[in-house]
């Protein structure tokens, strides 16, 4: 990366890296720009004023950001302070001009503060100390980006061993793997990439049996099905085998409440938390622009002012209630109709999740919808947005619930404790939408530690390795099946480089549909398990 600052920003940091006899004119430029974070300045990224560019050339990004250990940049961090600070992922030019500005309000601010003052005394070492006192009380603080509550969540946990059969062999022999042991696995994620027909749902369906009936089904999951080609009537039997039930948006919405994650007791985490809500559904509705995101913070906003108000005049009532969806789209009804604003797109998405996707009732337990196993079926008739809104949404609320849990500790024998299981189909879907795959890449970081496995399917290895990131890096069990691009680098690169490269050869030659490649010990293949099947053979 290339930034090349003002003639004056350059000017400061000549002059600052003198006065503190800095080794490196890198470093006032750091304490310039997390000046600027720790005091809360924001930039607004459609304001065109632009920093000058006649200055300082930083050709070599390690030297402005400084370098690790093993001589890398630094610069992925100061991104994520900047991810943070703004709640939505920058991009590059996006990242450029905002570190610009506030790398320019960071050093007019320190330069400011040290005019006139008694540098022989020491005053700007004081200055300079007083930054970094208030930058590591600021680590100690409740962070604003991860959900808090005022107690740890309780949720929970299966502490037994749960072993899942994949398939049989060449030689018919199970190929079993124990997904919450240590000893084998230090994640429990699974990845599955098979095309149309290719057995992966039928697949999916067996491993959330297995694990229901090895754990007499204390162990939940949520079953997300984009194409909404489920049925009650053919999915009965896997439903009474797993004890899971059908929430199918074409028949009413589900009970649950998106907005539940926002905290109540402190007002900036709330502040942070609206705008992340706003700013997560105007990514994945790309359709609404600038004024229409500007209304929709202002209506939520509003909505929690009222209900706090509430709170505090009848505190029996309205004890850690949360303004629901119904709530928001009744106060943008009448924000249009005040303003005289005609319904637009932004009126239409709130409506549809307000009555057709989320609701709740009176019991207070209905939003807690991992107390119990749910097949999501999102029709066809619902439009890409609206289905993407309905998992993000929920996923960010299980990311809520589950990050305010403790970590599940390792029983003596290294079996790790699991609360819960997400299943996200077609998730080639969410992947390649940028802002959608962060959702993922945070749930599969975060709740890692928590106990919840995620299952993701897609139609090919390729959809895991976005330009962003590698979701093949968060998951220890691949399993290839019949997939129509067979290069043999892409099947590598997702099951991890074999033993011998040989057998990895001749098992992407054997792929047909319903068998696939694992590559735990060394490549094999394997006839995959099919819940028809198994259910078929019980009889």
């Amino acid at each position: 990366m290339r930034i090349r600052i003002s003639k004056r920003n350059s000017e400061l940091i000549d002059q600052l890296t003198t006065l503190y006899n800095f080794k490196y004119d890198g470093i006032i430029a750091r304490v310039g720009f997390c000046l600027s974070l720790q005091l809360n300045k924001k930039f607004e990224l459609l304001d065109d004023t632009q920093i000058g560019s006649d200055g300082k050339d930083w050709r070599d990004e390690r030297a402005l950001f400084g370098v690790s250990a093993d001589n890398k940049s630094y610069y992925a961090i100061y991104k994520a302070m900047l991810d943070q600070h703004y709640n939505q992922i920058l991009t590059e030019d996006d990242f450029v001009k905002l570190f610009k500005r506030h790398l320019d309000f960071g050093l007019e601010k320190i330069n400011t503060e040290l005019q006139d003052k008694n540098i022989t005394g020491g005053f700007h070492i004081s200055y300079l100390m007083k930054i970094v006192k208030n930058g590591l009380e600021l680590i100690n603080e409740t962070n604003p980006f991860i959900p808090q509550s005022d107690e740890l969540n309780e949720i929970k946990s299966y502490e037994n061993l749960i072993q899942i059969s994949l398939g049989k062999d060449e030689k018919d022999q199970e190929v079993k793997l124990r997904i919450n042991d240590l000893n084998e696995f230090d994640s429990c994620n699974i990845a599955i990439a098979g095309m149309v027909g290719s057995g992966k749902t039928e697949l999916v369906k067996d491993l959330l049996y297995q694990i229901s009936t090895q754990s007499k089904n204390e162990l939940k999951f949520i079953f997300f099905d984009y194409k909404g080609e489920g049925s009650p009537d053919r999915l009965k039997t896997f439903f009474d085998g797993t004890g899971s039930k059908m929430v199918d948006l074409k028949k009413g919405p589900m009970g649950l409440n998106p907005l539940s994650f926002v905290n109540l007791n402190d007002k900036r985490t709330q502040e942070f938390n609206i705008k992340s809500f706003v700013d997560f559904v105007c990514t994945i509705a790309t359709q609404l622009g600038a004024r229409q995101k500007h209304i929709l913070q202002t209506v939520i906003t509003d909505c929690f002012d009222q209900q706090g108000g509430l709170q505090t005049l009848l505190p029996d009532s309205y004890k850690n209630s949360h303004p629901t969806l119904a709530d928001i789209f009744e106060a943008l009804q009448n924000y249009y109709e005040n303003n005289g604003i005609a319904p637009d797109t932004l009126y239409s998405i709130i409506s549809d999740l307000a009555t057709n996707i989320f609701s709740v009732n009176s019991n207070p337990d209905s939003k807690k919808i991992y107390k119990q196993s749910l097949y999501i079926n999102l029709p066809i008739e619902l439009s890409d947005t609206l289905r993407q809104l309905c998992v993000f949404l929920t996923l960010k609320y299980l990311l809520a619930e589950f990050s305010s849990t403790n970590d599940t500790e390792p029983t003596a024998d290294r079996i790790k404790p699991l609360r819960y299981v997400i299943v996200v189909d077609e998730a080639h879907v969410y992947l390649k939408n940028k802002n959608a795959s962060k959702a993922l890449e945070d749930i599969l970081r975060v709740l890692r530690s928590k106990g919840v496995v995620v299952i993701m399917l897609t139609q090919g290895v390729e959809d895991y390795k976005t330009k962003n990131f590698d979701f093949s890096s968060q998951i220890k069990i691949p399993v290839c099946l019949n997939i129509n691009n067979k290069d043999y680098k892409l099947i590598e690169s997702f099951v991890g480089t074999p033993r011998s490269k040989q057998k990895l050869q001749e098992a992407i030659g054997k792929l047909e549909p319903q068998k696939g490649i694992t590559n735990i010990i060394e490549p094999q293949i394997i006839k995959i398990n099919q819940f028809w099947k198994t259910i078929s053979d019980k009889k």
